[in-house]
């Protein structure tokens, strides 16, 4: 509004300058061949109609500032309802919401965010995320990554370990994207994370299960077939033998090879039930 009223004054002047200038400037050029009478009416009439046609010029920029500002005026009010429905709706979604300068310091986060965390909104306000949420087993080679990538304004995802207020450990797939204004400057990030904590103890439960299976299969593959090859072995021996002492003495060493395997499919047994029950125990705490 000032910057438009400061442009009408300047025109207002320079407008008036001209016509004092060639107005006076063209009367004393032609004052000779003009009769005194019509001298004098030409010298009042160019006053009268400086008045009435800066009037009206004025009133045509004033108009047209008006419409503008009227324009400007709905345009704001258009803007911030669509910020605060915006922000209302950010406040609702589960997700948790970071939103961080272009220095990587945090101006807003969610609810959601809050009530995950245990942080409230003032004590993280001005600070890069990390400060919080970095911990013992955060990859820091993912932070310095991530940073590196903020540096570049890039649009990139993550899986980050993070730790909650009260030291609780938690994972989380984070959305990272680049804010610019109307200008196309580069004004911060805004980074939606899911919680995925879930997830990736299914998978560490997963790699654990395939360890075991691995460990049982080569009990299997090995250590039963030494006894195994054993039992078969004496068995071909029964066959072929004639004397009973040897016979007797084979059948003694079959029965050590049996009770062999007999404990060596106990242990895997107890491999397979030991894993059944971390399992139904990483079951129930899931249900609950």
């Amino acid at each position: 509004m000032r910057s438009g009223a400061l442009r009408i004054a300047i025109i207002y002047v320079i407008v008036a300058l001209l016509w004092i200038t060639l107005s006076d400037r063209a009367l004393y050029i032609f004052h000779s061949t003009l009769t005194p009478q019509l001298y004098l009416a030409i010298g009042s009439g160019k006053g009268y109609f400086f008045v009435i046609a800066n009037a009206i010029f004025l009133y045509k920029l004033i108009s047209n500032d008006k419409k503008k500002l009227i324009e400007s005026t709905k345009e704001s009010i258009r803007a911030d309802k669509e910020i605060k429905k915006l922000g209302h709706i950010l406040t609702r979604v589960n997700n948790i919401i970071i939103i961080t300068n272009e220095n990587n310091f945090i101006t807003w986060v969610n609810k959601a965010f809050e009530d995950f965390t245990g942080y409230q909104f003032d004590e993280v306000a001005g600070y890069a995320p990390a400060t919080f949420f970095a911990g013992g087993e955060t990859d820091l080679d993912l932070l310095s990554t991530i940073i590196r990538k903020k540096k570049a304004m890039e649009a990139f995802s993550a899986e980050v370990n993070c730790y909650k207020k009260d030291g609780g450990k938690f994972w989380v797939s984070g959305e990272y994207t680049p804010l610019f204004d109307d200008k196309n400057v580069f004004i911060g990030y805004i980074a939606v994370y899911n919680d995925i904590t879930g997830l990736k103890q299914k998978e560490k439960d997963t790699i654990r299960q395939n360890e075991k299976l691995k460990e049982v299969a080569w009990l299997s593959s090995h250590e039963i077939r030494r006894p195994l090859a054993n039992i078969i072995g004496l068995a071909g021996l029964m066959k072929t033998s004639i004397d009973l002492d040897e016979k007797i003495e084979i059948v003694e060493r079959v029965g050590l090879s049996a009770e062999e395997l007999d404990e060596i499919v106990h242990v895997i047994n107890s491999k397979i039930h030991k894993e059944i029950n971390i399992d139904a125990v990483a079951l129930r705490h899931t249900i609950q």
